[in-house]
């Protein structure tokens, strides 16, 4: 109790906000960087956050979009299966008559029919390869599986528990929340701090959307999220549940934003931190509904 009382102090006492928003729309492809995220329910994540995944086609019997279950990386075309490829495409994503669970400045309301517009583009010259293209549909999916399977050598299908509705499924990287509540859905959430502490050991700088985060806290001390595990906290509106730390793979040794930045990142923890190991960041699950922005502070719950 008394360890508690003074975590709860400490947080509690300084300035934790919201510096970063980021929604991951298809597992493995780059992120839309967001100024706001609502809630309509508990038990949900960001707004179709990896709603959708390139399966390998070899792997197409482990899926079933009627009965889904949380599945490895290792089955799906990547950021872990072929990171260098992934971090050569630059993509939009836009949800056209979202619902009350809204991700902004990308989401709107009022087109006559639901749409799910992706659009890529190569990082380097900005030129467009694909779409966009709606993935609320049959067409949007095979063109994305096409493309993506030619680039890669590798045929993959496009697959989503439901291509439209209630974003009830993620292709999350963790089975966090499956272990904590019997659902696939979890946030992503990195410490600024930590992401500064490591730059320092190492000697090169870090842009701590390599660890592809949903939510960027900074005012928190480096590695301090790892005692928010099992605890509440409130984000603006909302509350969560921190449930895990997150154990970091290959898939992170190649910076998103620049393909020729290769680091062994979960060597570089275990050698610089053999106290924490391979983690960086936390997972959480979403306990009450709300809203949460860039700017929004962090209250750990008594």
């Amino acid at each position: 109790m008394w360890a508690f009382l003074s975590v709860l102090a400490m947080i509690n006492g300084r300035s934790c906000k919201i510096v970063e928003l980021y929604r991951h729309a298809v597992k493995g492809l780059s992120s839309d960087k967001l100024t706001k995220v609502t809630f309509a329910e508990a038990g949900e994540t960001f707004p179709d956050d990896r709603r959708f995944a390139l399966l390998q086609k070899k792997n197409e019997d482990k899926f079933n979009s009627a009965s889904p279950e949380w599945l490895h990386k290792e089955n799906f075309l990547c950021s872990f299966s072929d990171p260098k490829l992934m971090s050569t495409f630059q993509t939009s994503y836009q949800i056209l008559n979202a619902d009350a669970s809204m991700a902004e400045p990308c989401d709107t309301v009022g087109a006559e029919n639901p749409t799910r517009l992706l659009t890529v583009d190569d990082r380097k010259s900005s030129e467009n390869l694909l779409g966009p293209i709606d993935l609320s549909s049959e067409h949007g999916l095979a063109s994305l599986a096409k493309f993506l399977s030619e680039r890669s050598g590798k045929e993959v299908v496009c697959v989503s528990a439901s291509k439209a509705g209630k974003h009830k499924h993620q292709f999350g990287n963790t089975s966090s929340g499956v272990k904590a509540r019997g659902d696939t859905r979890t946030m992503h959430i990195i410490n600024a701090n930590t992401v500064r502490d490591i730059e320092s050991k190492i000697g090169i700088p870090l842009n701590p959307s390599r660890f592809r985060p949903n939510i960027v806290l900074d005012g928190l001390t480096a590695w301090e999220e790892f005692n928010l595990v099992g605890k509440e906290i409130q984000l603006g509106t909302t509350r969560m549940s921190i449930v895990s730390k997150t154990v970091r793979c290959e898939g992170v040794s190649v910076d998103p934003l620049d393909s020729e930045n290769i680091l062994d990142i979960p060597g570089l923890l275990t050698k610089h931190y053999p106290e924490y190991g391979p983690f960086l960041g936390v997972y959480a699950v979403l306990d009450k509904p709300g809203s949460i922005a860039i700017g929004d502070s962090l209250i750990l719950q008594s």
